[in-house]
């Protein structure tokens, strides 16, 4: 006799606790075990489940007051669409931790952020903890060593500090959540390919994703390099550069949104050398490369 479910392939464990549940108004209350994993909901009595909600199935989430045995108790209302189905259930569950429970499910089925939820988490990180949260942003996840070489750490253990510490607390702050979760095993479902041991930007399945009809592009020429980007709704006066050896940083707020865009460049660059002009809504950045020392030695001669 099986006491322990078993758990799908790349399916992780997150939270697991007792208590009761009920399905329909007018249904009593019936013991079981909950699971919650990073792909779905169930309960289980034992010997078998007795109900399961895939994540990404879950269409709303709050705290109702229910009669329980002899008195009143906060549960958890769980509205999800029914699978194979055009039709939509809810579910009633306690258990202990429950708030916690709530802020879980809400963060792994509901919770949006989009390019503006992430831009103004960015708006109060340091230049390094930007650099990271934005390459998660953008590549959708990655693993620690990715962010090792993104801006020079240290070591491993200065990107998780600034993960743990610094841009999650941060993201707490601003949104009400912390901006990436580590997952040990995920599918990412635009390639189908299981991604092992990364980082990704929290949210469910409704996950915005940043918009891609804005034109950027980079071009080489000889002793220098070109960066144009579309700045639509832009005021000159608002657009702010950011030049590291390797790394375009443009920033601006507009009435309608925000940009932030890190432009990575192919050739390290000469930092105080940079001319720009923008027109049209197009920002064009003119940057100078950093000569090598024996290109140094030809000018001196």
């Amino acid at each position: 006799m099986k006491n322990k479910p078993e758990l799908h392939t790349n399916e992780e464990l997150i939270l697991t606790s007792s208590g009761a549940y009920k399905n329909s108004l007018r249904s009593g209350w019936k013991l079981s075990n909950f699971y919650l994993t990073n792909q779905r909901l169930f309960l289980w009595n034992s010997t078998k489940i007795l109900l399961q909600i895939p994540l990404e199935n879950i269409t709303g989430i709050n705290i109702q007051l229910k009669n329980f045995i002899l008195r009143k108790k906060d549960t958890i209302c769980l509205s999800y669409k029914q699978e194979n189905s055009e039709g939509f259930s809810q579910v009633w569950i306690i258990v202990k931790n429950l708030h916690k429970w709530k802020k879980i499910i809400f963060e792994r089925s509901l919770l949006e952020i989009d390019r503006g939820g992430i831009d103004k988490i960015i708006k109060e990180l340091d230049p390094e903890s930007q650099s990271i949260l934005f390459f998660v942003w953008e590549n959708k996840h990655a693993n620690i060593n990715e962010l090792f070489y993104l801006y020079n750490a240290p070591n491993h253990m200065e990107v998780l500090h600034r993960i743990r510490n610094i841009i999650n607390p941060v993201s707490q702050k601003v949104i009400g959540f912390p901006v990436l979760v580590f997952e040990r095993s995920k599918i990412d479902e635009s390639t189908g390919e299981k991604i092992l041991f990364s980082w990704w930007v929290i949210g469910g399945a409704k996950l915005k994703e940043k918009p891609e009809d804005t034109l950027l592009d980079t071009f080489d020429e000889g002793d220098y390099l070109n960066i144009i980007i579309e700045l639509k709704g832009a005021q000159e006066k608002d657009i702010l550069l950011r030049v590291d050896e390797d790394k375009l940083t443009v920033s601006c707020k507009t009435s309608e949104e925000k940009y932030y865009e890190q432009v990575f460049l192919p050739s390290k660059v000469d930092k105080k050398r940079i001319v720009r002009r923008y027109h049209n809504n197009i920002l064009e950045v003119r940057l100078q490369k950093l000569r090598n020392e024996s290109q140094e030695l030809e000018v001196r001669r």
